[in-house]
């Protein structure tokens, strides 16, 4: 399977956090092909492949930002209000699904700029009014509230390299941690973690490193890239390799086993400096128990928080091989 053939089958269902099980489902059969595959209360996925030596615990979040569904109005309009960070300056005439008895369409109601004063009606505290073409009775007999709603998907190849798609935050970290698993002959004991609820806080994460009794520890999420908008020392660039995380709370010498091995296998890697917590899993893991050893890699990425969050296959690539490469040399 191509890189571009797992991000799309990785990408295809939605999974808002509180809601993977659906996720977990529809992708239990691509997980088992790299190694035995279970599941957890807290809702994370767990591959395991047996080993000697070291135990790693490889994460990467399999939640995604959304909507809850919060109230029905009386002409059957649906309000729902954000799951994690979404950008609400992009709602306005989205395209949504609504997950309730079965699979809703709608649109986000959105006011004709020739009637429009300007302001923006969605993103001052998080809701939004979705449209599904049906009247309160009609609605109520397929949404409740509490049902969740996720972006509708397009997966839009832009060029033999570049891909935008809802969800490559974090399902590009699993599909680098997947293909790395292909990749890498490790004999150390491996446990890829993808996690839930990264984006309401990392429940996820906290309670499957607790669990796994790992003797250190490889995130991978994605970070900023370089737009024409954007202010170039706060980001990477795309197709410029992986983002090594140097942060207080990363392990300083296993950071640089990596920029070691980089270097050495021609791998193209960028430096992501950060002066106190990651905003990732790697915060809940790094304190885990009595704290594990943790490293930070991260995929280049523009419009983080949209539906059309856009990432290159070959940073993909070179991040799988930093740690496939990685998880042979600790």
């Amino acid at each position: 399977m191509t890189t571009i053939e797992l991000l799309e089958k990785l990408t295809s269902p939605a999974g808002v956090a509180g809601e993977e099980s659906s996720s977990f489902e529809s992708l239990k059969g691509l997980f088992s092909l790299y190694g035995d595959v279970s599941s957890d209360d807290t809702g994370n996925i767990l591959v395991h492949k047996n080993g000697k030596g070291k135990h790693i615990l490889l994460d990467a979040h399999l939640d995604t930002i959304g909507f809850v569904v919060t109230e029905i109005t009386s002409d059957g309009f649906v309000r729902v209000q954000k799951v994690g960070g979404v950008d609400m300056r992009t709602v306005e005439g989205l395209e949504l699904t609504l997950h309730g008895e079965k699979d809703i369409y709608g649109v986000v109601c959105t006011v004709p700029p020739h009637l429009s004063d300007g302001d923006n009606k969605v993103s001052a505290d998080g809701t939004a009014v979705v449209d599904i073409g049906m009247n309160k009775e009609e609605a109520e007999k397929v949404i409740s509230v509490g049902d969740k709603v996720s972006f509708r998907n397009n997966f839009s190849i832009l060029n033999d390299n570049v891909v935008s798609t809802p969800y490559v935050d974090d399902r590009g970290g699993i599909a680098v941690l997947l293909k790395a698993l292909e990749y890498t002959k490790t004999e150390n004991e491996v446990t890829l973690v993808c996690s839930a609820q990264e984006e309401t806080g990392g429940a996820g994460a906290t309670c499957a490193s607790f669990n796994v009794d790992a003797d250190l520890s490889a995130s991978v999420d994605v970070s900023f890239a370089t737009t024409p908008d954007s202010k170039d020392r706060e980001c990477g660039k795309m197709n410029g390799g992986a983002m090594i995380g140097y942060a207080p709370i990363l392990d300083r010498e296993y950071t640089e086993k990596l920029v070691e091995i980089a270097k050495e296998k021609n791998i193209p890697y960028q430096k992501e400096i950060m002066n106190g917590r990651t905003g990732t899993n790697a915060d809940h893991i790094t304190i885990s128990k009595g704290g594990i050893p943790s490293v930070l890699v991260s995929l280049p990425l523009r419009y983080m928080h949209t539906p059309v969050e856009t990432v290159d296959i070959r940073d993909i690539e070179a991040c799988a091989k930093l740690i496939a490469e990685f998880m042979e040399r600790v």
